[in-house]
Protein backbone atom coordinates (compact mmCIF):
# COMPACT_ATOMS: atom_id res chain seq x y z
CA UNK A 1 0.00 0.00 0.00
CA UNK A 2 2.81 2.42 0.93
CA UNK A 3 4.58 1.72 -2.38
CA UNK A 4 1.38 2.36 -4.30
CA UNK A 5 0.87 5.67 -2.51
CA UNK A 6 4.47 6.78 -3.12
CA UNK A 7 4.16 5.76 -6.77
CA UNK A 8 0.94 7.72 -7.17
CA UNK A 9 2.48 10.80 -5.55
CA UNK A 10 5.48 10.49 -7.86
CA UNK A 11 3.19 10.21 -10.90
CA UNK A 12 1.18 13.25 -9.82
CA UNK A 13 4.22 15.42 -9.12
CA UNK A 14 6.03 14.45 -12.32
CA UNK A 15 2.86 15.08 -14.31
CA UNK A 16 2.32 18.42 -12.60
CA UNK A 17 5.89 19.49 -13.32
CA UNK A 18 5.36 18.52 -16.95
CA UNK A 19 2.13 20.47 -17.13
CA UNK A 20 3.99 23.59 -16.01
CA UNK A 21 7.18 23.00 -18.05
CA UNK A 22 6.85 20.19 -20.56
CA UNK A 23 10.44 18.92 -20.44
CA UNK A 24 11.00 18.86 -16.68
CA UNK A 25 9.38 15.57 -15.70
CA UNK A 26 11.41 13.46 -18.12
CA UNK A 27 14.53 15.59 -17.61
CA UNK A 28 14.45 15.04 -13.84
CA UNK A 29 14.35 11.26 -14.36
CA UNK A 30 17.10 11.36 -16.97
CA UNK A 31 19.25 13.48 -14.63
CA UNK A 32 18.82 10.83 -11.94
CA UNK A 33 20.01 8.12 -14.38
CA UNK A 34 18.32 5.28 -12.50
CA UNK A 35 19.66 1.91 -13.67
CA UNK A 36 16.13 0.71 -14.52
CA UNK A 37 15.62 3.48 -17.08
CA UNK A 38 16.02 2.41 -20.71
CA UNK A 39 19.71 2.44 -21.59
CA UNK A 40 19.21 5.12 -24.25
CA UNK A 41 18.09 7.57 -21.55
CA UNK A 42 21.21 6.84 -19.51
CA UNK A 43 23.58 7.54 -22.39
CA UNK A 44 25.68 10.64 -21.59
CA UNK A 45 24.86 12.47 -24.85
CA UNK A 46 21.14 11.82 -24.53
CA UNK A 47 21.26 13.08 -20.96
CA UNK A 48 22.98 16.28 -22.12
CA UNK A 49 20.42 16.80 -24.90
CA UNK A 50 17.41 16.20 -22.64
CA UNK A 51 18.75 18.50 -19.94
CA UNK A 52 19.64 21.18 -22.52
CA UNK A 53 16.11 20.97 -23.94
CA UNK A 54 14.66 21.44 -20.46
CA UNK A 55 16.93 24.41 -19.78
CA UNK A 56 16.05 25.89 -23.17
CA UNK A 57 12.37 25.60 -22.41
CA UNK A 58 12.87 27.59 -19.21
CA UNK A 59 14.25 30.42 -21.37
CA UNK A 60 11.81 30.13 -24.30
CA UNK A 61 8.84 30.19 -21.93
CA UNK A 62 9.64 33.82 -21.11
CA UNK A 63 9.60 35.02 -24.74
CA UNK A 64 6.54 37.00 -25.83
CA UNK A 65 5.94 34.89 -28.94
CA UNK A 66 5.72 31.60 -27.06
CA UNK A 67 2.32 30.02 -27.74
CA UNK A 68 -0.10 29.15 -24.97
CA UNK A 69 0.47 25.87 -23.19
CA UNK A 70 -3.25 25.24 -23.68
CA UNK A 71 -3.05 25.40 -27.48
CA UNK A 72 -2.84 21.97 -29.16
CA UNK A 73 0.90 22.30 -29.84
CA UNK A 74 1.43 23.11 -26.16
CA UNK A 75 -0.94 20.71 -24.41
CA UNK A 76 -0.45 17.56 -26.53
CA UNK A 77 3.29 17.29 -25.77
CA UNK A 78 2.58 17.97 -22.09
CA UNK A 79 0.09 15.10 -21.94
CA UNK A 80 2.46 12.73 -23.74
CA UNK A 81 5.52 13.75 -21.73
CA UNK A 82 3.58 13.65 -18.45
CA UNK A 83 2.52 10.10 -19.27
CA UNK A 84 6.08 9.20 -20.28
CA UNK A 85 7.64 10.66 -17.14
CA UNK A 86 5.20 8.88 -14.84
CA UNK A 87 5.52 5.62 -16.78
CA UNK A 88 9.32 5.75 -16.61
CA UNK A 89 9.15 6.48 -12.91
CA UNK A 90 6.91 3.44 -12.43
CA UNK A 91 9.44 1.35 -14.35
CA UNK A 92 12.17 2.35 -11.90
CA UNK A 93 9.96 1.04 -9.08
CA UNK A 94 9.01 -2.15 -10.96
CA UNK A 95 5.39 -0.93 -10.89
CA UNK A 96 2.77 -0.99 -13.61
CA UNK A 97 3.36 1.79 -16.12
CA UNK A 98 -0.20 2.10 -17.45
CA UNK A 99 -1.93 3.51 -14.33
CA UNK A 100 1.11 5.67 -13.63
CA UNK A 101 1.04 7.06 -17.17
CA UNK A 102 -2.67 7.85 -16.92
CA UNK A 103 -2.07 9.69 -13.64
CA UNK A 104 0.89 11.57 -15.13
CA UNK A 105 -1.05 12.71 -18.20
CA UNK A 106 -4.05 13.75 -16.10
CA UNK A 107 -1.89 15.64 -13.66
CA UNK A 108 -0.11 17.38 -16.55
CA UNK A 109 -3.47 18.53 -17.95
CA UNK A 110 -4.65 19.90 -14.61
CA UNK A 111 -1.33 21.62 -13.86
CA UNK A 112 -1.18 23.16 -17.35
CA UNK A 113 -4.62 24.69 -16.88
CA UNK A 114 -4.02 25.86 -13.31
CA UNK A 115 -0.55 27.18 -14.16
CA UNK A 116 -1.93 29.12 -17.11
CA UNK A 117 -4.80 30.63 -15.14
CA UNK A 118 -2.78 31.51 -12.03
CA UNK A 119 0.05 33.01 -14.08
CA UNK A 120 -2.42 35.10 -16.11
CA UNK A 121 -4.06 36.44 -12.95
CA UNK A 122 -0.80 37.18 -11.16
CA UNK A 123 0.66 38.84 -14.25
CA UNK A 124 -2.10 41.44 -14.08
CA UNK A 125 -0.76 42.60 -10.71
CA UNK A 126 2.96 41.90 -11.05
CA UNK A 127 5.56 41.86 -13.83
CA UNK A 128 5.41 38.61 -15.80
CA UNK A 129 9.08 37.66 -15.36
CA UNK A 130 9.00 37.22 -11.56
CA UNK A 131 5.72 35.29 -11.87
CA UNK A 132 7.24 33.03 -14.54
CA UNK A 133 10.37 32.47 -12.44
CA UNK A 134 8.25 31.51 -9.44
CA UNK A 135 6.41 29.05 -11.68
CA UNK A 136 9.77 27.66 -12.85
CA UNK A 137 10.81 27.13 -9.24
CA UNK A 138 7.57 25.33 -8.46
CA UNK A 139 7.91 23.12 -11.55
CA UNK A 140 11.55 22.26 -10.73
CA UNK A 141 10.63 21.40 -7.14
CA UNK A 142 7.78 19.16 -8.31
CA UNK A 143 10.02 17.42 -10.85
CA UNK A 144 12.75 16.82 -8.28
CA UNK A 145 10.25 15.51 -5.72
CA UNK A 146 8.70 13.16 -8.27
CA UNK A 147 12.03 11.85 -9.57
CA UNK A 148 13.48 11.08 -6.16
CA UNK A 149 10.52 9.36 -4.46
Amino acid sequence: MRTLLIGSISSVTLGAATGLRSQLGVASLVARAHPDLPSILRHPWIRVLVLAAAAGELVVDKLPGTPSRLAPRGIIPRLALGALAAGLSAQTRQASWLPASAIGASSAAVAARLGHDVRARLARRAPDLPVALAEDALAIAAAAAGAFR
